[in-house]
């Protein structure tokens, strides 16, 4: 027979492991949102046509950048942050289109084409999440699909170095797209995880 301390000693273990335990599951569930990386589109020639579409009629196709961004959305905030505050390449189109109910920093007229569109019209086209950035080449070829950071609201915004490297030829691979849901259907399949 186990004496009485002994027994006292052996439920506080038992209880301190169920502790750590439930607090372990509870704090991985808090996280998932914010390591769970978003679907990026399809790169087909339905998204590429449609990108394509949207830039300014020129004599000559010049590489293009579109920057898909959420009112809504932290990470987002943290990339017009970027984009208003760096020296953007000057051989480069870059488009911003916005999507919520905010309405963009008017610094950004500035320096991009600002195209307010809805979450409806993106998801036509695979785009169910923000950031995120495309880049095409001057003959329409997507040369990049994803995100900007290697976590979310990481500290390096890797926008500048991907289009770099799409422009040398160079392969970069894709970032995750880790931000907010925008479409209904994302929005409902995410909902299941807790946190923000």
């Amino acid at each position: 027979m186990l004496s009485r301390p002994r027994v006292s000693m052996t439920i506080a273990r038992v209880a301190l492991g169920v502790w750590l335990g439930f607090m372990l599951l509870l704090g991985s569930a808090l996280l998932a949102k914010h390591v769970v990386a978003l679907p990026e589109p399809t790169k087909d020639r339905h998204l590429a046509a449609s990108l394509s579409a949207l830039r300014a009629p020129s004599s000559k196709p010049r590489w293009l950048a579109v920057h898909v961004l959420y009112s809504e959305c932290r990470c987002s905030q943290r990339v017009v942050a970027h984009l208003i505050s760096t020296t953007r390449p000057p051989a480069w189109e870059e488009i911003l289109l916005w999507v919520g109910n905010g309405a963009p920093d008017p610094a950004l007229d500035r320096n991009f084409h600002v195209k307010r569109v809805s979450s409806a019209e993106l998801a036509r086209l695979g785009v169910e999440s923000a950031p995120m950035l495309v880049v095409l080449d001057p003959e329409d070829g997507i040369r990049y699909v994803g995100g900007y950071t290697t976590r979310k609201q990481g500290p390096v915004i890797e926008d500048l170095h991907i289009m770099q490297d799409a422009e040398r030829g160079n392969a970069f691979s894709a970032l995750p797209i880790l931000g907010c849901a925008m479409s209904d259907r994302l929005k409902r399949e995410l909902s299941i995880l807790p946190g923000l």
